[in-house]
């Protein structure tokens, strides 16, 4: 069964020329050839990539796979490495997800044959392909592309030539937000402590650690009467590792605090360095009354902002956030399209300068504020500043790119004959 894929691939990469095709050579580069075939399965495989045709012009394709070789070959003038055994093996992987398009090793064969190639052929193919490309890519890194450097004065020099004809900034506002988390509160803290001292209690008095384990511990490994299997120093938290490693076999720890919650462990092997626990553990969530109480703080503090407190002093005091926090909540500039999706609609509703409506999602609770508005207006240098950097460092590259390919090709032997 032959596989779309695999004919789009045997098209542009078949090495073997048919009975039927009379083959020549089209161009040499120093002691090397290409022939006919090979610019067209290069044409063939271009346009498999959906390269528009415009670009498949033949003198072009033709003269870049010189420009191509030219580069392999003073590469390795230059003596740059590459590593052949990485090399081989990424093109054994390819070959092998190719392979894996089939369903049998038979139907792949099958297909290999009716093409006149083997699986050794192509896995060799992809390794020259690859190797090519990593000794331009080198040879691109070390002697092109790192002589290549962009000023601050080349960048405002082109900024000023042409941010007239830049897109233009559309309306844009100042936001700022006010975050609160639901955490749990003290109380829910004192009444996960009570329950964890009830069990362990219940554990002095002599019942089983797995079935209290199993009925009341808050972590999956109840499924398992709490074993967590083994585990060496550095793989738990450290107040449960410190706790569970002062252990004996068979021992029973009093009850450890960490992020998690409350636990109680119970050591039962110690192998070598790892040791064997299980645990029984108590979390300490947030309730529907945590947030019942932070859903009416945050309406209290968009009153007190539509009375007229600073919504900025207000985020700098309830504020969850620590970035935005010290800025009087704000966080960042925005246009219409730029603001959180799932907030957008919310914030574009309520005007510049009143506080939207308190918004929440898992577990954490907003109010927003479109605080200024900045007209519709050219990009600053600022703004733009790594942009250009990009473009003239890309543009600077090919340049030197052109130089040196062209000086390359005054030292070296060409002939084209298409």
């Amino acid at each position: 069964m032959k596989k779309i894929i695999w004919i789009a691939l045997l098209l542009c990469l078949v090495l073997n020329v048919s009975a039927e095709l009379v083959d020549k050579i089209v161009a040499r580069v120093g002691s090397e050839i290409i022939l006919l075939s090979e610019l067209e399965r290069q044409i063939a495989q271009m346009r498999t990539a959906n390269i528009s045709e415009d670009l498949l012009e033949a003198s072009e394709v033709l003269q870049h796979m010189v420009d191509q070789k030219l580069m392999v070959q003073k590469a390795r003038e230059m003596d740059i490495k590459v590593d052949e055994d990485a090399i081989k093996k990424h093109a054994e992987r390819y070959v092998q997800q190719i392979r894996a398009q089939y369903p049998s090793e038979a139907d792949f064969q099958n297909d290999l044959a009716k093409m006149k190639f083997t699986q050794r052929d192509l896995e060799h193919f992809f390794a020259e392909q690859i190797t090519e490309n990593v000794l331009s890519e080198q040879l691109m890194d070390q002697y092109i592309s790192k002589e290549v450097t962009i000023s601050d004065a080349e960048m405002l020099s082109y900024y000023e030539a042409t941010k007239d004809s830049m897109a233009v900034k559309p309306v844009t506002w100042e936001l700022r937000m006010i975050l609160r988390e639901v955490k749990a509160s003290e109380e829910t803290g004192i009444a996960a402590r009570e329950t964890i001292d009830a069990i362990q209690a219940r554990l002095a008095a002599g019942e089983d650690f797995a079935e209290l384990a199993s009925s009341q511990s808050d972590c999956p490994s109840s499924q398992q009467g709490g074993d967590l299997g083994y585990f060496k120093r550095g793989m738990m938290v450290k107040p449960f590792e410190d706790a569970a490693f002062a252990l004996g076999i068979g021992e029973i720890s009093p009850v450890v605090e960490s992020q998690f919650g409350y636990h109680i462990i119970k050591v039962t092997d110690i192998r070598g360095e790892e040791v064997r626990a299980s645990h029984i553990l108590k979390t300490v969530e947030a309730g529907e009354a945590d947030e019942e109480r932070e859903m009416a703080l945050m309406q209290s503090i968009r009153e007190r902002i539509l009375s007229g407190e600073s919504f900025a002093d207000l985020a700098a005091e309830y504020s969850t956030d620590p970035a935005s926090a010290k800025d009087g909540g704000l966080i960042g500039e925005f246009s219409e399209a730029e603001f959180p999706e799932l907030f957008a609609a919310p914030i574009m509703s309520s005007p510049v300068g009143i506080p939207t409506e308190v918004l929440k999602n898992e577990g954490l609770i907003y109010i927003f504020l479109r605080d200024k508005e900045i007209a519709s207006r050219v990009y600053s240098f600022e703004e733009v500043k790594e942009q250009l950097k990009g473009f003239l460092t890309q543009s600077k590259t090919l340049e030197a790119y052109d130089a040196w390919i062209e000086e390359a090709k005054q030292d070296s032997f060409i002939e084209i004959s298409l």
